[in-house]
């Protein structure tokens, strides 16, 4: 009986979980222009700060980084990070070469949550990833909203229908427009 309950039990948060995902509307890109874009959600409000980093290759990036602003001045900024596999990461960023668009990230706001994708280019290796048209994977990322251990958490990974020269045409082309 208690093996039944548990199997039902996982049933629904799995299922649950699913449609939540599969429901994500993403019709609204935000704006984000360079330096910070401030992103009201209920009871806090959310900066995303864009910036540039230059380097001495081909190779440039943009970063989003993201912080919880206080409730009050003089308060802490809390950082938002990004969940990974291995680990944490400060920041979203693009990657840039002098060819192409390899990684690009865009953000919307749904259902008073915020959300973050990142597209990248996948399925070959330099120099081709730069120099040729490749499939899109996307990873969907949502603010979790916690003020103890605020997070961007993974709840959906999409691939592209068409390949693309830059990741960014794939996010307007294929992620906006439905």
């Amino acid at each position: 009986m208690k093996m039944v309950a548990v199997l039902c039990l996982a049933l629904c948060f799995s299922g649950a979980h699913a449609a939540e995902v599969s429901q994500i509307p993403a019709s609204v890109q935000l704006k984000l222009v360079d330096g910070p874009t401030d992103v009201p959600l209920a009871g806090m409000t959310v900066r995303v700060v864009k910036g540039y980093v230059g380097t001495l290759t081909a190779h440039g990036y943009e970063t989003f980084t993201s912080y919880v602003l206080p409730g009050k001045a003089g308060g802490s900024w809390l950082q938002i990070l990004v969940d990974q596999p291995e680990g944490s990461d400060s920041e979203l960023r693009t990657v840039e070469s002098a060819d192409s668009t390899v990684q690009a990230i865009a953000m919307y706001r749904s259902n008073d949550a915020l959300y973050a994708v990142q597209a990248t280019k996948s399925g070959a290796t330099a120099p081709d990833l730069y120099l040729k048209p490749e499939m899109v994977a996307f990873k969907v990322y949502r603010f979790n909203g916690n003020l103890d251990v605020a997070r961007f958490k993974l709840v959906q990974t999409l691939r592209s229908k068409a390949s693309y020269m830059n990741a960014g045409d794939a996010l307007a082309k294929e992620f906006f427009s439905h």
